[in-house]
């Protein structure tokens, strides 16, 4: 096997404008993904949360010898100044499942000495969650799904390791309660939540929006991946 970078996300569309020319990879155990035309860099995405992540990892491992991970996607805002498509790369994570907290230093702007905690949860924080976990943690930014576990599993495998992500809800977006609709492997059910929404025209302006703002959020994070990558 050759050795590669890796980038893991939760959902394709996250990734979708970085990897539109790269050949796709076989499905496995619910992993996807994409190999770099020219370069030894896989992208891979294998659901939301802990398990997910873990499984994505464990691809990686079959395709290739990691050299360094990436761990990228959506976020939800945990600072009011943080706007939909807003960027950020996490200086420390935390884990709120097992307490564990990892250091990873500020890469993207390294003449910054501003922190950006990221969280990590079990489900997606809709609204009311979002305002209870600043409330409870002050000082973080943002909050996510599965940079906690890879963390973990990049100090475990001896890997520099990254987290940027880019913000699809602000702090006060009031989205439904989309953690019904995760399947046990931590997959979306569009179709079920679609026929959901479909049902309440309350939600489809919420929706809407979002949807614009998850774009936003994709093609910019897409764009610094692009740069980040082009400069290693």
């Amino acid at each position: 096997m050759n050795e590669a970078i890796v980038i893991i996300a939760a959902a394709r569309g996250e990734l979708r404008p970085l990897t539109r020319s790269w050949a796709a990879l076989k499905w496995d155990n619910g992993v996807e993904g994409w190999q770099h035309p020219s370069r030894s860099i896989f992208a891979l995405y294998g659901g939301m949360g802990a398990d997910a992540a873990t499984r994505a990892f464990a691809r990686a491992k079959q395709i290739c010898i990691p050299t360094f991970l990436f761990s990228v996607g959506w976020a939800g805002a945990l600072d009011e100044d943080l706007a939909a498509g807003d960027v950020l790369e996490a200086t420390d994570i935390l884990d709120t499942r097992t307490g564990e907290q990892y250091g990873l230093g500020p890469q993207l702007n390294p003449a910054s000495n501003n922190t950006a905690l990221l969280l990590t949860t079990q489900r997606v924080a809709a609204r009311e969650e979002k305002l209870q976990l600043k409330a409870r943690y002050p000082q973080a930014a943002f909050v996510d799904m599965e940079a906690g576990t890879l963390a973990r599993l990049a100090l475990a495998n001896n890997l520099p390791f990254r987290a940027i992500k880019a913000i699809s809800d602000t702090l006060h977006e009031d989205l439904p309660d989309l953690n019904p609709f995760i399947s046990p492997m931590g997959q979306f059910c569009t179709a079920r939540f679609a026929l959901h929404a479909a049902m309440r025209p309350q939600l489809w302006p919420v929706l809407s929006d979002f949807g614009k703002n998850a774009s936003l959020a994709a093609k910019n994070l897409c764009e610094t991946l692009a740069r980040e990558l082009s400069a290693m």
